[in-house]
């Protein structure tokens, strides 16, 4: 189980890497065009791993450009990052970030609850893509919350599952125990509803292997 530390602002990874992250997240699409100057001062030597995040709008992110405009916003800083999160819409260059050296975690967020058939077609499809998939989804019900920890647990890893929303924010914290490979979570400064800070997510994971 990893930590993810999502920032809406570059400046703050390093802060984010000093309260434990293992991974820092850079939401691009809440950042704005980050210059090459400030990509250097803010990210270029953090002590963790970085994610580059460039969420579009149909997602639930800001960013409302297309497939090529994606491409520009990125590229520049892909030498300082170690994980490119790619949605389906921007598969197309998937190929060139794992020649780079990128790990790429496939992404789809969906505001609604698939099936369990649905849900391991959706695995598959973003298994043909990237090298880790993320689905998050989201449960309307408390039986939705079983079927998600069970899909979970006998999901192939690895493979990231999370919840979009508020509502039924604890499953976050339980999903991990279930084999989700990452964690997302903030430092202070939530990037998507019902995101735990990492100090609650830390006290959480101590207890569980405290047992």
């Amino acid at each position: 189980m990893k930590s993810v530390v999502s920032v809406p602002d570059p400046i703050l990874a390093r802060e984010a890497a000093d309260k434990g992250a293992d991974i820092v997240e850079v939401r691009l699409d809440l950042t704005g065009p980050i210059p090459l100057d400030l990509a250097r001062r803010a990210i270029s030597d953090i002590p963790v791993p970085l994610m580059l995040t460039l969420r579009s709008a149909e997602e639930g992110g800001e960013f409302r450009g297309g497939v090529e405009d994606w491409w520009n916003r990125l590229e520049p800083l892909l030498p300082f990052a170690s994980f490119v999160d790619v949605e389906q819409r921007f598969k197309v260059h998937a190929p060139c970030l794992r020649e780079a050296g990128k790990t790429v975690v496939s992404s789809l967020h969906m505001p609604s609850m698939p099936g369990p058939d649905e849900f391991q077609a959706l695995i598959t499809m973003l298994r043909t893509f990237g090298d880790i998939p993320k689905i998050a989804v989201m449960p309307s019900s408390k039986d939705d919350v079983l079927d998600l920890l069970s899909l979970t647990l006998h999901a192939e890893k690895p493979v990231v599952v999370s919840i979009m929303g508020a509502r039924f924010r604890f499953v976050r914290l339980m999903l991990p125990l279930f084999g989700s490979e990452f964690f997302f979570c903030h430092a202070g400064t939530q990037t998507s509803p019902g995101q735990f800070h990492i100090r609650e997510w830390k006290e959480f994971a101590g207890m569980v292997e405290g047992e």
